[in-house]
């Protein structure tokens, strides 16, 4: 039996871009990596040591491809590594799991077509904005179901290497379960309203190509304010790239990540001035100036080693 060897290569995206929550994602220029390789005893095992919640996020996706396909998925070793870092907002949960289900998706015939694989790796990571951009890449929009905000199907849209992202990750996490449970049961309707106008003509910016409209255009009311204590100095940083020539930022994902969005040819001076806001108040960081990825998740296969 030949057993088979693939590398899974992942992007990092930004997600929420500000007020489109759980729905706009945008996949950038850093990634991460999984290898499979097929075992013919059925177990799943780490190359090297990894930590039991990483383990258990792989066996859980692997478990739940063979549930949601009804087949007896394939045992593999697994390696990981990458640039993504974890819980800092840029999607690093969600490339894992998108890995282990497009991979053993690949390995068995591709039982699953695009959107299942995104509906499942939705389910796992709840987190319908980053499945779409690490499987699509672009710029996505997801639509869910309006009761049980499942996943349901997604929109997207290219965008050129004429905006640069830059992203500044400081030294400390943000778990996504700890950030959802800050935010509140009730929203001003006010907010609501200022954030859909917010929403809508980002989505129309993006879209048309006109992106010099951004600046002083995106802005939420429904999360952001809500995570400022555990993203401290997040705003100001945003705010001082917007200084040195950001058209606009957000808050990436649940953090503690924040973007700014601006021209290529201020992307260093704008990561200078956001990093500077950490360092100023102790905090390292670390700057990562990105574009937009259009290919979204990739499959090579391995050629087997030579006897």
């Amino acid at each position: 039996m030949l057993l088979r060897s693939i590398i899974i290569q992942t992007p990092a995206s930004t997600s929420n871009c500000g007020p489109g929550f759980d729905t706009l994602s945008i996949a950038l220029t850093l990634y991460n990596f999984v290898r499979l390789r097929e075992r013919a005893d059925g177990l799943i095992a780490p190359v090297d040591a990894l930590r039991s919640d990483t383990h258990a996020m792989i066996e859980e996706a692997a478990f739940s491809f063979a549930a949601a396909t009804g087949i007896e998925a394939t045992g593999f070793d697994y390696e990981i590594w990458g640039d993504i870092p974890e819980a800092r907002g840029l999607g690093s949960s969600s490339t894992l799991r998108a890995s282990i289900v497009a991979g053993l998706n690949y390995f068995h015939g591709s039982p699953l077509d695009l959107d299942a694989m995104i509906r499942l790796t939705t389910k796992l990571d709840n987190a319908p904005d980053n499945a779409c951009a690490v499987f699509s890449g672009g710029f996505c929009i997801a639509r869910t179901e309006p009761k049980t905000f499942a996943y349901r199907e997604h929109v997207r849209f290219e965008l050129p290497d004429l905006l640069a992202f830059v992203a500044v990750a400081p030294a400390y996490k943000v778990l996504t379960n700890n950030s959802r449970r800050v935010l509140p049961d009730v929203i001003p309707f006010n907010d609501v309203v200022r954030s859909a106008n917010s929403l809508a003509f980002l989505v129309g910016v993006l879209v048309s190509g006109d992106f010099a409209r951004l600046k002083g255009a995106v802005n939420d009311y429904i999360h952001q304010p809500y995570r400022e204590l555990l993203n401290p100095f997040g705003s100001e940083s945003i705010e001082a790239g917007c200084h040195e020539g950001a058209y606009t930022g957000w808050l990436s994902g649940s953090g503690s990540t924040v973007v700014c969005v601006g021209p290529p040819e201020k992307a260093n001076k704008i990561a200078a001035a956001m990093e500077q806001i950490y360092t100023a108040n102790g905090v390292k960081s670390r700057a990562y100036r990105l574009v937009v990825q259009n290919k979204g998740l990739t499959i090579s296969e391995e050629s087997p080693p030579k006897e």
